[in-house]
């Protein structure tokens, strides 16, 4: 087992961010910019509110739905890391592993912590809490042949 790299992770993420915006952000927008054009700060409607925490719900659920089923993301696929656990990844447990994605007091202290974290420990502390990884996944020759790299 070998945990995936920060710079992987970091490429993965930013892979999903651009799912994202297309599969979630991009239908909201044109409600997003009708309001956009004639308010100001300090007149920002709840409705804008409301359909950025829609935003951040559905991208909580993007990875968790991904972890949960396939193991990884379709960023981590195409970086070809994926979530491992010595059970099997329930749902609780990925939707706890990307309760960061939250944009309430004190889950947003995690956009911060997070990547500390990673940085120091190799590891996300959500991972930890969770006993997940990600690790880098092997390839198809190493599978079928059970070998281990060098």
């Amino acid at each position: 087992m070998e945990y995936a790299s920060f710079w992987k992770r970091a490429l993965s993420f930013i892979i999903d961010l651009l799912f994202i915006n297309v599969i979630i952000i991009w239908p909201f927008e044109a409600s997003i910019m009708s309001y956009s054009i004639e308010i100001r700060m300090q007149d920002f409607p709840m409705k804008i509110y409301f359909i950025v925490f829609i935003i951040f719900i559905l991208s909580m659920l993007y990875f968790t739905f991904f972890e949960y089923y396939l193991s990884q993301s379709p960023g981590q696929l195409l970086m070809k890391i994926k979530v491992e656990s010595d059970k099997d990844i329930g749902f609780f447990k990925s939707l706890l592993r990307n309760i960061y994605l939250l944009p309430l007091f004190p889950f947003y202290l995690l956009w911060i912590i997070e990547p500390l974290y990673l940085i120091f420990y190799k590891e996300r502390l959500l991972e930890k809490i969770t006993n997940t990884r990600t690790v880098m996944q092997k390839s198809e020759l190493y599978k079928k042949y059970n070998l281990r790299k060098v």
